[in-house]
């Protein structure tokens, strides 16, 4: 009897910023904003830490491991939200919901947990020294990240069992961006006292004990301080420890403040404010609190970008450098790392680097300005708002970031005599150049999706290419190429550098830098090589595909006239494709070490230079759409749509 006229909650609803449409686009633009600077921030962290060898103590790596929790944190709900921002239908499944809170709660909790042992960390390091490298050893760091971890998935599973075994009959709408306890736990149709009281424990288990232990260490760190004599020993040891106790203070006064109190006693508005605290600008504030405050971690920055020269082990002193030699002597004795590349690129043409340097830089302003009028007119110009101008948008954004990694440093080196990159801002180089031209691919895969779509479903157009669907494809294409990147990035760095450091290029290339790797690379390159195949030749075939059902749709039209309007909302794209995967395919697509550079060279200015500046050229000579709108946009006639 208790199941007649219920109907079981199959999807939730979010209704956190139930806005008008223009606060939600500028609120995607600022969150999308901050996301973007988080991800970078974080990369630069992570990376830095694990390039240079002077930061490898526990300090560094618990920060290590935060950084990463933090970007898979903002990863769970941040995309979600941002497409949410853009679609009419702000839905997630009720299994979707709970796997959402599952990895949220994961992720915060073994956070809480990670940031008492670094307190810990701290501790050792100031008040005992001497013991330092026995209680804070390589294997004790790794254990104590595993037991944070542990913990949180613990506490995870146990309060995402208790929310989501309570019946959902009622309403589905949540009053939140994400599936948060709270405005989950409001939907039930019963409420268990128990089920609460057992969260709200947890809650103080993860929150609160984590704190004590966190107190207790620095009462003692203090106590130790005050101790030393001289005042420049005190600020020393306290300008270790205060990047972590304003992140501290940050994290645990966000999330208590909302996970501490009675469940029905605060307004689902106030939630969601303090929900973005703690979702974006925690994660936004944390790196920049451990950059800016840091002394070392600039120091190695500024080595990473070439700023200063990479200091000797010798020169290390400080506490929480001891344990520097024990992790790291055995693999770096009797080998010479490599800390700068020299880029030769077009060293060996003299003085026609000038002539150079004056195409590449008209170029390079063609480049920015054509696409940046493509951007602006398809923002601006409500006619463009369609799926296939959406693409466009996101592949020139894509465009002008790719060629921003490269071609200012080349501008730079056909002046100047040394033409040095250093490690670190190498392997960063290729990471960002890898990841925008695998967006590239597959951007143009899904933009064929777009045009099958169109021409072949004209009915079910506007379901399958929703805003909601667009959206999520750009999310993955631009999550799966920086992933694929971080693959391949890691794949070349890994390998050894012991000996010469001339790379025969005009940038950090995959081809030209492992060939200066002073080991065995044979695995490496054919695990590159298997990668680089899916990323080029997956989406082509896919693309393909679609084209072929495309032009059988095409030649069923029974006018001229017809047949020609289909086949022109697809030439601009097709003419891209083949001018992109043409030039990376002959590339990427052949064994690493057996090609010349010079013929190399030759191609990558093809894709990296042409590319970018045919790709505005072609959608805007051959598109009518854009040429009528950057026309209303230059005063030739209205600047509204007649709709308007």
């Amino acid at each position: 009897m208790a199941g007649v006229n219920e109907t079981v909650v199959r999807e939730f609803v979010f209704l956190g910023f139930s806005s008008p449409a223009r606060l939600q686009q500028l609120l995607f633009v600022i969150f999308l904003l901050f996301y973007l600077f988080t991800l970078g921030t974080n990369a630069t962290i992570i990376s830095t830490i694990v390039l240079d060898r002077a930061l490898h103590t526990p300090m560094y790596f618990f920060l290590a491991v935060l950084s990463c929790s933090e970007t898979c944190y903002t990863f769970i709900i941040v995309p979600k939200m941002l497409v949410d921002l853009l679609t009419q239908k702000k839905s997630i499944s009720f299994l979707g919901c709970a796997i959402q809170m599952f990895t949220f709660l994961f992720l915060g909790c073994s956070h809480s947990f990670l940031l008492a042992a670094m307190g810990y960390d701290r501790y050792v390091a100031i008040c005992n020294p001497l013991r330092y490298t026995v209680l804070m050893g390589h294997v004790v760091c790794v254990r104590l990240v595993a037991v944070a971890c542990v913990c949180g998935f613990t506490v995870s599973l146990v309060t995402t069992s208790l929310v989501f075994h309570l019946p959902f009959h009622s309403s589905n709408q949540l009053h939140h961006f994400f599936c948060d306890i709270s405005p989950v736990l409001k939907l039930a149709s019963q409420h268990s006292r128990l089920s609460q009281m057992v969260i709200f424990m947890l809650g103080v288990f993860v929150l609160v004990i984590p704190l004590l232990l966190i107190l207790v260490s620095y009462i003692c760190i203090i106590s130790a301080i005050l101790k030393i004599p001289s005042s420049v020993g005190r600020y020393k040891a306290f300008s270790t420890c205060a990047s972590h106790l304003i992140v501290v203070t940050v994290h645990y006064g966000c999330a208590s403040f909302n996970y501490l109190r009675p469940k029905s006693n605060h307004s689902s508005s106030q939630d969601t404010l303090i929900s973005v605290s703690y979702t974006i600008l925690t994660p936004l504030f944390n790196p920049m609190i451990y950059s800016l405050r840091n002394k070392e971690f600039k120091s190695a920055l500024r080595r990473a970008m070439g700023q200063t020269s990479f200091p000797s082990v010798s020169k290390v002193s400080e506490p929480d450098h001891i344990v520097f030699n024990s992790w790291d002597q055995l693999s770096m004795a009797n080998s010479s790392f490599v800390t700068e590349f020299l880029l030769m690129g077009f060293s060996s043409l003299g003085e026609l680097q000038l002539v150079l340097f004056v195409v590449f830089s008209t170029l390079y302003l063609i480049i920015l300005s054509g696409n940046f009028t493509i951007i602006s007119v398809i923002l601006l110009d409500r006619s463009l708002h369609t799926p296939m101008y959406f693409f466009l948008c996101v592949l020139s954004i894509s465009e002008t970031l790719y060629t921003i990694v490269i071609l200012p440093k080349m501008l730079i080196n056909l002046f100047s005599v040394l033409r040095t990159l250093s490690f670190m801002s190498c392997a960063t180089q290729m990471f960002f150049f890898l990841g925008f031209a695998v967006t590239n691919c597959l951007l143009l895969g899904m933009m064929g999706y777009d045009r099958y779509a169109a021409i072949c479903q004209p009915l079910h157009y506007p379901i399958l290419m929703s805003w909601r669907v667009c959206g999520q494809l750009a999310v993955t294409s631009i999550t799966g190429g920086f992933l694929i990147s971080l693959v391949g990035t890691t794949l070349v760095f890994s390998l050894p550098f012991c000996g010469p450091n001339k790379v025969d290029h005009y940038f950090c290339d995959i081809s030209p830098v492992i060939r200066l790797a002073c080991a065995d690379t044979h695995i490496n390159e054919l695990v590159i090589f298997i990668a680089g195949a899916l990323v080029l030749l997956v989406p082509l075939i896919f693309i393909c595909i679609s084209y072929g059902f495309t032009v059988r749709t095409i030649l069923r039209i029974p006018s001229a006239e017809g047949k020609r309007k289909a086949f022109s909302t697809c030439a601009s794209h097709l003419t891209v494709v083949i001018v992109h995967y043409g030039c990376a395919s002959s590339v990427y697509l052949r064994p690493s070490a057996k090609h010349t550079s010079g013929k190399d060279r030759l191609v990558t200015v093809t894709y990296t230079i042409i590319t970018p500046l045919l790709n505005p050229i072609v959608y805007s000579l051959r598109n009518k759409d854009v040429q009528i709108a950057i026309r209303k946009m230059i005063g030739k006639t209205g600047f509204f749509p007649k709709t308007l």
